[in-house]
């Protein structure tokens, strides 16, 4: 099978009328590395080191015992999904169901806020058939956030409850 693109380590020899392609698998990889992904890739490690894990666990668990707090208490007809009420079984990712709104109009007002997160089945759907909903919103929470974020996820919140009532 001739090669479907050229250049890089996919070619062995060049003359004037052609080139030879080099032998499996590098005959069907054209072009340059991925250099700059690797050099960012080794950046992130760096930093991640340098931040340490632990540091940044504890800054999740933080975030997210404070989101678990806020939310059910701000809103009875959020359903907030997953482990609870141990936030240590949990990740810095929060999956909810807003009353009857559908995740993707609950994304779209938070968005118009500011508030960005995901809504959809999030590549989970036999999961989204066992809990009973067709999708849900899922905010996540990282080392770049702080409790300013989960408080304007609240105040979002209630704009998409006045939207929909």
């Amino acid at each position: 099978m001739p090669p479907f693109l050229g250049g890089g380590e996919m070619i062995r020899e060049v003359t004037l009328d052609g080139f030879t392609p080099n032998e499996l698998p590098w005959k069907f990889e054209a072009g340059t590395p991925p250099i700059a992904e690797a050099i960012g890739l080794g950046a992130a490690v760096d930093y991640l080191e340098a931040t340490g894990l632990e540091r940044i666990g504890a800054h999740e668990t933080a975030l997210t015992n404070y989101a678990l707090d806020r939310l059910p208490a701000a809103y009875d007809e959020i359903r907030i999904f997953g482990p609870a009420p141990d936030p240590d079984r949990r990740a810095g990712v929060i999956s909810f169901a807003f009353g009857e709104v559908h995740p993707h109009d609950v994304a779209q007002v938070l968005d118009q806020t500011g508030v960005c997160v995901r809504a959809g089945h999030h590549c989970a759907k036999p999961l989204m058939r066992v809990l009973g909903v067709s999708a849900t919103t899922r905010a996540s929470l990282y080392l770049y956030n702080d409790e300013s974020d989960i408080d304007a996820l609240v105040e979002g919140l209630a704009l998409v409850r006045k939207f929909f009532s």
